[in-house]
C-alpha cells in the first residue's frame, strides 16, 4: 500500500476530524498516496505530486496505527475511529480491504473524490463515505471529475455525505445540477469554504453559511484550519 509522506515519514496521525458531519471526533488519520485528479487548490498536493511514497504492507500499517493509539489516546477509552484520506484512497481498494479486515470494531470513514466506484467488499467495511466531488473551479476536466453514475452509487449506499468546496456563490448551480443528475438528496449535501489559511477561512465563512441558509443545506467548517492555520499533519 502506498502512503503519502510528510516530513519524510508516512502520514499517520491522531487528531480531530476537521470537516464534515463527524467534525470534532477524535480520529486516527491515514493518508494514502496517489490521485487521479489534480485540483488547482489542493491543500495536500504533496500526496500526489511527489514521486516519493512509502510502501507499507497492511499489517505494518495496522501496527503503526495501534502504536499511535496506545501512545496518544487514553488507555481507558482508546480511539477506535479512523479516517482514510489521500490523494484518492479508492485507487488502492484491495489493499484497503486487507487493512480494514485488521481493524475489526473500528468506525471507518473514507474520504473520496467520488470518481472511483467502491467494490461491494470495500463498501461492506465502511461506516461513512465523505464524498467531495470536484467542481469546475478545481481545474480538472469535468468528464474526469464528475462521474454521475459513480456519485449515484455512493448516494445509494445510504451512508455517504457529499461535501462541496465553495469558491463563489455561483457554484451552487453546478452543485444543484450534479445532485439532481446523480440523485443526491439535499439532506446529504454540505458546503465548505475554499480556504488553506485561517484568514481565508474567516473571510469566506459568512458567505458560505449564507448560501447554506438560502438552499437549506448543511455547512461544514474546516476546524483544523481554524485551530492550526496552514499547518499540515494535524
Amino acid at each position: 500500500m502506498k502512503l503519502a509522506r510528510l516530513n519524510s515519514v508516512p502520514e499517520i496521525f491522531y487528531s480531530v476530524q476537521g470537516e464534515g458531519i463527524s467534525q470534532g471526533s477524535p480520529t486516527v488519520f491515514l493518508r494514502l498516496a496517489g490521485c487521479n485528479l489534480a485540483c488547482s487548490w489542493c491543500d495536500t498536493a504533496y500526496s500526489w505530486k511527489r514521486q516519493e511514497a512509502e510502501e507499507m504492507a497492511p499489517s505494518e500499517i495496522h501496527r503503526a496505527i495501534l502504536n499511535i493509539v496506545s501512545s496518544e489516546s487514553p488507555a481507558d477509552a482508546p480511539c477506535r475511529h479512523i479516517v482514510i484520506t489521500g490523494g484518492e484512497p479508492l485507487l488502492q481498494q484491495q489493499e484497503l480491504i486487507e487493512l480494514l479486515a485488521l481493524l475489526d470494531g473500528w468506525r471507518v470513514e473514507i474520504e473520496t473524490n467520488g470518481t472511483q466506484p467502491p467494490s461491494p467488499a470495500l463498501t461492506a467495511r465502511v461506516d461513512q463515505w465523505n464524498v467531495s466531488p470536484k467542481l469546475s473551479h478545481a481545474g480538472n476536466r469535468s468528464i474526469r471529475a464528475l462521474v454521475p453514475e459513480t456519485l449515484a452509487a455512493f448516494a445509494a449506499t445510504g451512508n455517504a455525505w457529499f461535501k462541496f468546496v465553495i469558491a463563489h456563490e455561483s457554484d451552487w448551480e453546478e452543485i444543484r445540477q450534479t445532485a439532481e443528475t446523480a440523485g443526491i438528496p439535499r439532506s446529504r449535501i454540505l458546503l465548505m469554504p475554499m480556504a488553506t489559511t485561517r484568514a481565508e477561512l474567516s473571510a469566506a465563512r459568512a458567505q458560505v453559511i449564507d448560501l447554506c441558509l438560502q438552499h437549506n443545506v448543511r455547512y461544514s467548517d474546516r476546524l483544523h484550519i481554524a485551530v492550526w492555520d496552514s499547518k499540515q499533519g494535524v
